[in-house]
This record gives structure tokens, C-alpha cells and sequence, in this order.
């Protein structure tokens, strides 16, 4: 299981809305998508919170994506992840003073033998703190990945499919792959097969590369030429990749992460003239890039070496140390932030009702919590 979390969120609600519950149907107009169910939530309230918000970001946008399909998780083990994750996003926040909404899709590589497809767990959050009208922050990446990346990798050690089986763990070495397969800028990966790639397809993808007619065939190009290089040793370190993509014409841009590369070619613009950018992802644009560690052999070293019981141990212990740690500071600055909303101030007309009742005080009803939205 991974988590992704999306940049949009100051539109309207329609757009992110539309995508998760509806699809265009056979006359080109909006219905009920196919294989997406609501888990928990109401899309009505949701919609509502986020079209009369005037904070600039009005929502947070994502989902988890699992390798697993929708059907091999149990419904008890989608609610728990569900949880949890509300519980690492909204640290020491009541639930009245927080939106969520959680919608499941299922159809993703759905073929002859697997009518079901892979499970995502997708989620919209209204970006305002519901007892104060603040604003509110689910996600800002380097205060809150570390923690995120920790629970994350808990639930993958933990949970197990209706088989018994582990999920996929997507740190595993075994799965790292040279290049991240799917496009930016499309929704399905580019079918691409090393052994039929020819000389003549080469030269084709060295002139996409020298007069790139879109971002997304330019990254195609980038990747499977890098991948021939790859396979004919000599495109086995970065400093060998970013010497090949300037012997290309590209630029590369500062400021690149340790796990992606950016550049941008003159002759590829947007409508101002400025030159777009091609993020590359995957192990080949990592900092330390080592193209012997993808030899199959390398590979399986490699896993065994992670998937040792000491090191599965170690590892646990150091996410839940992140986890603890991290949910102590968010909830933190959550209470330090909204400290004023923490306790509602009761109205004139609920002082006099309490004083007219306090020698009859009913017991109170155990695991009662107040809640704007429906519960599990």
C-alpha cells in the first residue's frame, strides 16, 4: 500500500467529487461510476463544507492504492486502515471538528479473470477546522511525511489479506524498479518490452527526445532509451544518466530531489513560451543510483538481506518510534492551534437548563461522541 496525496484542492467540490462517484455513461452525460461505493462520509455535507469555505486551499485530496484487489481485504481491515489513518491526520482532534470522506474504488486492472479490481481507498477532507472556521491543514509535506511514511509501513507489516497473505510492500527491494512505468500525464502505463526494442525504434525515440512534440512522449522516450543503455552497461550510475540526457540536448534542473530527476528541452513549451518540465521517477534517477543493484541476482540478495526477521524487526521498531513521535507533535500544534474551539462555551439558555436538571443528571451514555458526520 502506498499513500498519495494530491496537489488540487482550491476549485470547486464538483471536480474532485465527480471524479471519485461518477463517470461520463453512453450518451456523453454524468452517471453513478461503475466498481466506486461510498465507505463512509456524506458526499452532500462534504460538497457543502468545501463550496462555502472561504480559505484559498478548500480541500485535501488522495487515496491509498493498494496491489491488492478490493475484494481480497476485509471489510474489518479497509475500516481499520480507514481509522488509523483519520487518527495520524487529524492528531488530538475531535471528530466534530473534522470532515472526511471515503470513497472506494475497485476498478483498476479489471480483466476476464479478475472482475474485481485493485483496491483504492480514496479520500476527500474539507481544508477548515469545523468549531472555529480556521483553516486547516491535513498534509504539508515536510512536517508530516515521516510520520505518514511510518504508519504507512505499520499497516503493510501488519495487515494480511482474506488469505493470510502480507500485503505488498512497496520498500521492498525486489520491487524497485529502474523506471517508474506510468506517465505523468496519463493514467495507464505505456506497454514497453526491452526484447523487441529495435534499432529502428532507438533512432525513433532519439528524435522524439531532439523535437519532443508533447511532455508525455518525451518522457516515454527518455525512459525506454535510458532502459537500452541500461541494459548495455552503460547507463549504470547517475553521473552516467545525466550525462547521456545532456548529450540529448536536455537541461537539467536544480533543485532535483534524491529520487527524482527534472529537465526540460528548449523545443517543448507551454503557450508563454516557457520551457516544461519532465519529472523522471524511478531507481535509475535516484542520487544513488547503482545499476548492478537491479541485476536479478543483485535483487534477490537484496531482499533477502530486507526481508530478514532482525531487519523486519528493526524496522518496525524505528516506524513506531516516527509514528509516536510524530502524532505527540501534531497533536501538539492541532491543540496549540485551535485551542480556542477545544471546549465549546455553552449558551445562555443550556446554563439555565443545566441548573433546572443537576440534581437529576442521567447517566452518561458510555462511547457516545458528538459527531457532525455518521460513524463507522
Amino acid at each position: 500500500m502506498i499513500v498519495k496525496f494530491s496537489k488540487h484542492g482550491k476549485g470547486k467540490a464538483s471536480g474532485v467529487l465527480d471524479y471519485l462517484l461518477k463517470e461520463k455513461g453512453s450518451k456523453g452525460t454524468l452517471v453513478p461510476r461503475t466498481h466506486a461505493k461510498v465507505l463512509y462520509g456524506d458526499p452532500v455535507l462534504t460538497e457543502h463544507l468545501i463550496n462555502t469555505t472561504f480559505h484559498k486551499t478548500k480541500y485535501k485530496s488522495g487515496y491509498l492504492s493498494f496491489s491488492e484487489r478490493a475484494d481480497e481485504i476485509s471489510e474489518a481491515d479497509k475500516k481499520r486502515i480507514m481509522q488509523e489513518f483519520e487518527a495520524v491526520i487529524f492528531c488530538g482532534l475531535d471528530s466534530d471538528q473534522y470532515d472526511i470522506l471515503w470513497v472506494q474504488h475497485a476498478d483498476k486492472d479489471i480483466d476476464e479473470n479478475h472482475p474485481v479490481g485493485r483496491l483504492e481507498l480514496n479520500f476527500v477532507i474539507p481544508c477548515q477546522e469545523l468549531r472555529s472556521g480556521k483553516s486547516f491543514q491535513p498534509y504539508y509535506e515536510p512536517a508530516d511525511q515521516k510520520r505518514v511514511n511510518a504508519w504507512k509501513n505499520i499497516i503493510n507489516s501488519e495487515v494480511k489479506t482474506i488469505k493470510g497473505e502480507p500485503l505488498s510492500d512497496p520498500n521492498d527491494p525486489e520491487r524497485k524498479r529502474l523506471v517508474n512505468p506510468y506517465s505523468s500525464n496519463a493514467p495507464r502505463p505505456t506497454p514497453f518490452d526491452l526484447k523487441s526494442y529495435t534499432k529502428k525504434d532507438a533512432d525513433k525515440d532519439e528524435e522524439t527526445i531532439a523535437n519532443p512534440p508533447s511532455r508525455k512522449l518525451l518522457e516515454e522516450a527518455i525512459k525506454r532509451r535510458l532502459l537500452l543503455d541500461w541494459q548495455n552497461d552503460i547507463a549504470m550510475n547517475r553521473r552516467r544518466v545525466l550525462g547521456r540526457l545532456e548529450q540529448w540536448g536536455l537541461k537539467i534542473n536544480r533543485g532535483n530531489s534524491e529520487k527524482t530527476l527534472s529537465v526540460t528541452s528548449d523545443k517543448l513549451t507551454d503557450k508563454n513560451g516557457k520551457p516544461m518540465g519532465v519529472r523522471l521517477k524511478g531507481g535509475m534517477f535516484e542520487k544513488g543510483f547503482d545499476g548492478y543493484d537491479f541485476e536479478p541476482e543483485a535483487k534477490e540478495e537484496n531482499h533477502s538481506a530486507y526481508d530478514h526477521r532482525a531487519s523486519r524487526n528493526e524496522r518496525k521498531q524505528l516506524d513506531e518510534q516516527l509514528l509516536a513521535t510524530g502524532i505527540k507533535i501534531k497533536e501538539a500544534y492541532h491543540q496549540e492551534r485551535y485551542k480556542s474551539s477545544a471546549t465549546l462555551e455553552p449558551l445562555v439558555s443550556d446554563k439555565v437548563v443545566e441548573q433546572k436538571l443537576e440534581v437529576v443528571k442521567p447517566a452518561p451514555a458510555e462511547n457516545y461522541h458528538a459527531s457532525l458526520r455518521p460513524r463507522f
